[in-house]
């Protein structure tokens, strides 16, 4: 594995400076910056494209928290691990829940709208394997874009907040198991980024696969740049397909929130016949997995591209969700009256860099929350809007952690790095290279695996990489193609080594849970067959209570 992808040094580079740098401008990432902030932390916030292009401007569903009357944090923790299938960390999932009311009363107290019942309560929706209405919610579908509003009116407000937008972050600066700042290339000019330490939130890897509900910065850079500079990852194969994805040719994948099927759409083959009640008790609103699977099932046996998602017997659909009424009216559905043609999509990344309950990761200085991140609270299948408010809660904490490493501050070694042999990558090639991962991604690691077909998936992805040595890529794309290279592999591998079905990882040769494989693994060069004693480490390993006697936060 080539450790830099470009060459670089440090002493001759145009170079910036902060005492913290933040990657990303989701929800996790705004957090982080704002908190480092408000502590009076000098934030550098680097963003791919502009400050709105993001995953969390485009959530629909909302955020869960347990505002309700008959609800509380403990009946959350418990829906949570449900949906985990055994793998949601219970320590961290309490943190989460019991934190996260907070941190939403504060999106509130600096301006964030949410949706309210006429005696001024929040109004709280219901989605799939949630034992209570507890989803909070904006304008009905537009929850993360209000989330995203709020959360940039408050880094505005930060003087010691400095925004650089079109900026492609390429590689962290390491030396000695510390990071030091990052390389990046803006405007085609690299660029060297120094700080005292770094939060990678830099999101997810939805666009690995050729259908998915991400947007065009999902590539996962972020969790593959950590990746090669040693940073511990966590949980690949668990890559979740929401159910309901609009399906329409010529048309992007676009979301239909779990949010409709909350307030009473039903799912119907092309028969028109109702099937979720005959696969699972909870129906519509069985956990994710199960519903994009029995979804997938259907369409194979009736050799179909989607089913429908009926939102007729809503009553109104269209004025309960504005955005997505809107949406399908462009494509010529009309939710009030038509059904809607669905299909599942690669949506959100369980596993990502391995962090501690305060965002840490093993290496000094570096930090990592939101989807980049893998703290445990997902499990084997992230519950319906966790991700928001995991987004907040470790937003804030690994900020906190940052700013408090910060007080000691480390000396920032000259760094440079020359790999003999260079030539410009193709990027012809490298548009024709990226489409065959996305093909491979869905063909061999989709919703059902197996054996076979993952062996399949390696070889290709191997023989891609290896095409790649010995070019250096100096556009985004190049970077990124590194990256999804590198991430679809760990992903292949994690699928390959996990010989059992737990959560969004289904193996049709091992269609059963299996005790044996109740546990996390951080180690990605497993072989298939190989003993896996000592190579995980087990479902509630983290040790949640040092982390805040280390710091003294509660």
């Amino acid at each position: 594995m080539q450790r830099y992808l470009m060459n670089f040094s440090t002493e001759t580079m145009r170079t910036k400076r902060a005492e913290l740098l933040v990657i990303g401008s989701g929800v996790a990432g705004l957090q982080a910056a704002w908190t480092a902030a408000r502590a009076g932390c000098h934030v550098l916030l680097v963003v791919r494209d502009t400050l709105w292009d993001s995953n969390t401007n485009k959530a629909q569903g909302g955020i869960a928290a347990s505002f309700g009357e008959d609800d509380n944090p403990e009946l959350h923790v418990q829906d949570t691990l449900v949906a985990g299938a055994g793998l949601s960390d219970e320590q961290i999932t309490r943190i989460v829940t019991s934190e996260g009311p907070d941190d939403i009363r504060r999106l509130i107290e600096h301006g964030a709208k949410f949706d309210r019942n006429a005696d001024g309560t929040l109004a709280l929706g219901r989605e799939g394997c949630h034992s209570r209405s507890r989803i909070v919610h904006a304008k009905g579908d537009a929850t993360g874009a209000e989330v995203a509003r709020a959360l940039n009116d408050m880094a505005a407000g930060e003087e010691k907040i400095e925004v650089l937008e079109h900026c492609y972050v390429v590689d962290l600066l390491t030396e000695a198991g510390r990071c030091y700042g990052v390389t990046a290339l803006q405007a085609g000019e690299k660029i060297c980024l120094r700080a005292g330490a770094v939060i990678l939130a830099t999101g997810g890897c939805g666009r690995l696969f050729a259908k998915t509900t991400n947007p065009e910065g999902a590539t996962g850079s972020g969790t593959a740049m950590a990746y090669r500079a040693g940073a511990e990852v966590m949980d690949m194969e668990f890559v979740q397909f929401h159910p309901t994805a609009l399906a329409l040719a010529g048309c992007p994948n676009f979301l239909i929130s779990e949010a409709v099927r909350g307030a009473g759409a039903l799912l119907r083959n092309l028969r028109g016949d109702r099937f979720m009640p005959r696969y699972h008790k909870m129906a519509e609103l069985a956990p994710r997995d199960v519903v994009a699977r029995c979804i997938f099932q259907e369409m194979q046996q009736e050799n179909a591209d989607h089913v429908w998602l009926d939102a007729r017997s809503i009553g109104r659909a269209s004025q309960k969700f504005p955005m997505i009424a809107r949406t399908c009216r462009e494509y010529g559905v009309d939710i009030d009256a038509q059904m809607i043609p669905i299909a599942p999509a690669a949506h959100y990344m369980m596993g990502g860099v391995k962090t501690d309950a305060w965002g840490r990761t093993n290496l000094d200085g570096l930090y990592a929350c939101g989807e980049a991140a893998c703290t445990g609270l997902q499990g084997a299948n992230r519950l319906a809007s966790n991700s928001l408010l995991e987004g907040l809660v470790f937003g804030r904490r690994s900020a906190k952690a940052a700013v408090q490493a910060l007080k000691t501050q480390p000396r920032v070694p000259a760094l440079e790095w020359t790999y003999g042999g260079l030539h410009m990558a193709e990027q012809q090639k490298t548009a024709a290279c990226t489409q065959q991962v996305q093909e491979t991604m869905s063909r061999f690691l989709g919703i059902r695996r197996d054996r076979n077909g993952i062996r399949q998936a390696l070889q290709l992805l191997q023989k891609l990489e290896a095409q790649q040595v010995g070019t250096e890529a100096a556009t985004a794309a190049g970077f990124d193609l590194r990256g999804r290279l590198l991430l679809a592999r760990l992903i292949a591998q994690a699928a390959l080594r996990r010989e059992e079905s737990r959560g969004a990882h289904f193996r049709t040769d091992y269609p059963e849970k299996q005790e044996r494989w109740l546990q996390h693994f951080t180690d990605c060069s497993i072989e298939e067959g190989q003993s896996i004693e000592g190579k995980g480490e087990n479902a509630h390993g983290y040790d949640v209570q040092s982390g805040q006697a280390a710091f003294g936060m509660a």
